[in-house]
């Protein structure tokens, strides 16, 4: 992966063309630290029909190793909020207990 600079640099790049040739404001923040969002942006850039900002598209597609398959940033097997919120909690008979962390 390249360093913060060189990233950075990429994405304030494809940010100004995006909302010079497309009329897109997107989130430069968010973008380096979403791949998924990332990746949407990439393929909106290489889409748009304008070859500077397809080839920044394919620099910062290599630069943030966006290619890289999704199980590799999948992570640990922990039960998520909506699972936690369905779980009932039986031993709980206390209200404050019982409606915490779970639905009513």
């Amino acid at each position: 992966m390249e360093s913060d600079s060189v990233i950075y640099g990429l994405l304030g790049r494809i940010h100004l063309l995006m909302r010079r040739t497309c009329n897109r404001i997107t989130d430069v923040e968010y973008m380096r630290a979403n791949k998924d969002y990332a990746r949407e942006i990439v393929r909106l850039a290489s889409a748009a029909g304008n070859d500077e900002l397809a080839a920044l598209a394919g620099r910062l597609r290599v630069a943030m190793e966006l290619d890289a398959p999704v199980e590799a940033e999948a992570k640990v097997e922990a039960p998520g909020l909506l699972d936690r919120l369905r779980s009932a909690r039986p031993s709980a008979t206390h209200p404050t207990q019982r409606y915490v962390g779970s639905l009513r």
